[in-house]
């Protein structure tokens, strides 16, 4: 794990996918569980995994897999109303969790409802609080500096850095509008990464 401080106190955390898998682990519902994996397995923003509902979900045409639909993304260009509308990846496992609490009886949705129907801080707190929980199992502090932000990092830096997925596609699947955006979210590469990718290429 990688952390930077900012100039405002905050900190950016990278992390590796084994790193923040345990996360999720420790969130203390399943709905919690959902909104922790919205952010670091589709790249959601904190206040996008709060529109979505049931009905933004749907297979692919290749028939096995799940795209969902943001529709209310944060547009920074303001050629949107309401927002601006993209699809993501979801994967398959979170797509049947997901199905699974919408079909019971504890969450009580519709089609058209707000799956995780809490607010921004609530589900900044389930963060923090899951955070802690790792910290406190593995004795590593940085977990306490990780952010919901650091989620959808963590998520876009695990697919350009270790996974080496098209920008292009990333910047589709994440909502941004340049390669300028999303430069800051990555980490340098690690040793790993550079002898995989190298000892591929001819030279």
């Amino acid at each position: 794990m990688r952390t930077e401080r900012n100039k405002d106190g905050t900190w950016n955390v990278w992390m590796t996918r084994d790193e923040y898998r345990e996360i999720p682990r420790q969130a203390h519902s399943g709905l919690a569980e959902v909104a922790i994996r919205l952010m670091g397995d589709c790249g959601l923003r904190v206040a996008e995994v709060l529109d979505v509902r049931p009905c933004d979900i749907s297979r692919r045409r290749d028939g096995r897999n799940y795209k969902l639909e943001v529709v209310c993304g944060k547009d920074t260009t303001g050629k949107y109303d309401g927002g601006k509308h993209r699809e993501t990846w979801l994967p398959r496992d979170l797509e049947a969790h997901m199905n699974r609490l919408i079909q019971g009886d504890t969450l009580g949705v519709t089609e058209n409802d707000s799956i995780v129907d809490r607010t921004k801080r609530t589900i900044q707190n389930w963060v923090s609080e899951a955070c802690d929980r790792v910290a406190e199992e593995t004795g590593d502090e940085d977990y306490r500096r990780v952010s919901t932000h650091d989620l959808r990092r963590c998520w876009a830096n695990h697919l350009l850095v270790e996974e080496g997925v098209s920008p292009r596609i990333v910047m589709a699947l994440g909502g941004w509008n340049s390669y300028d955006v999303i430069e800051p979210y990555l980490a340098a590469p690690t040793e790993e990464n550079i002898n995989s990718t190298m000892t591929k290429v001819e030279l």
